[in-house]
């Protein structure tokens, strides 16, 4: 029972890491084409 308990405490501490590192890159990402969008738009005046 307790091998249960520690698997599914293992899966989750493992889907939480994963979803921290996707959202890091995400943002990550998105400043990134912030920066991209704000110099494109500099170049065109």
């Amino acid at each position: 029972m307790k091998s249960k308990y520690f698997e599914n405490g293992l899966a989750l501490l493992g889907a939480l890491a994963i979803l921290i590192g996707v959202s890091a890159a995400a943002g990550t990402a998105l400043a990134g084409d912030a920066g991209t969008v704000e110099i494109y738009q500099a170049a065109q005046r």
